[in-house]
């Protein structure tokens, strides 16, 4: 099959007629009848069935498609590389992060950066890690600022900071034990979360269960239902710093679990001037805010 062939079947079996397929592709309805024929001419077998007015996919048609719909997400994905790349990057800044990290040091690192680049126009998202993988991946996104990713073989890791992790909870005190939190006031993150597997890793070290009562899917989620008084959480120390509020407290673990601030880029990245220059000032950033909050 050709490519034009694989389009106007995927837009047929997706609109369930010709007349409308012809619309989503832009083209007149005989323009596609005659690149579908051409197509089940090619291949020596019918796509398509016309039943009771109703145009239904063959048997043939179905095992196509399983193949033609990857191939068909793939070419979306070109388009969006190609026209992510027709922008012009060198006026351009796109960064994503974590919700957490947009609440805590993105602000100052933004504010820092075009204090050095104003001509540059900054577009900042927040987004779980692999809605932000795959904004590198189409060059959506320029760079991706993260907490402890997993590694990524088409992707650069460049470390700018190390946090620790805290207590965020109702409890005041010192430093705080893991092993005295119980699982049923414990707001913990997923195991398949870098920091959510650490903290279990480390409950079963000593000899505690890791089955929080709730389990959240972000950093930021955990601290905003310890702030509704649902239970205690264990995160990064500038996610805690940004969601603290009357009634929490912030409390260093006695067990130092430590996480990297990481930049992410796309290995064919051109890495440019000021991709750099972002990267110094989000360390910076992160020692400052870090600093701040020790002072506090």
């Amino acid at each position: 099959m050709r490519l034009r062939h694989i389009e106007v079947f995927h837009a047929i079996k997706q609109a369930g007629s010709i007349s409308k397929a012809a619309v989503l592709l832009g083209v007149s309805q005989p323009a596609a009848s005659k690149v579908l024929q051409h197509a089940e001419s090619s291949l020596g077998f019918k796509l398509f069935e016309r039943v009771k007015g109703r145009l239904l996919p063959t048997a043939e048609a179905e095992l196509l498609y399983v193949e033609v719909a990857k191939l068909n997400s793939g070419l979306d994905q070109l388009r969006k590389l190609s026209a992510n790349l027709r922008r012009f990057p060198q006026g351009r800044l796109h960064v994503g992060c974590l919700p957490s990290l947009g609440l805590s040091i993105m602000p100052k690192t933004i504010r820092d950066f075009r204090k050095t680049y104003p001509s540059v126009v900054c577009e900042v998202e927040t987004n779980h890690i692999e809605a932000l993988l795959a904004g590198l991946r189409s060059r959506q996104l320029d760079l991706a600022v993260s907490i402890f990713p997993d590694e990524h073989p088409d992707i650069r890791t460049q470390v700018v900071g190390e946090i620790d992790l805290v207590y965020l909870g109702p409890k005041d005190g010192g430093e705080f034990d893991l092993a005295e939190i119980a699982d049923h006031e414990f707001i913990g993150l997923s195991r398949s979360d870098g920091v959510g597997g650490m903290i279990a890793r480390e409950r079963e070290r000593l000899g505690c269960s890791y089955a929080p009562a709730i389990e959240v899917q972000t950093y930021y989620l955990a601290c905003a239902f310890a702030a509704a008084g649902c239970g205690a959480a264990i995160v990064d120390r500038l996610t805690a710093q940004s969601m603290l509020r009357p009634g929490l407290f912030l409390r260093r673990l006695k067990q130092r679990l430590i996480v990297h601030i990481v930049v992410l880029t796309h290995e064919a990245n051109v890495i440019r001037g000021f991709y750099t220059d972002f990267a110094n000032i989000l360390r910076k950033s992160v020692e400052s805010t870090i600093e701040a909050a020790a002072a506090g």
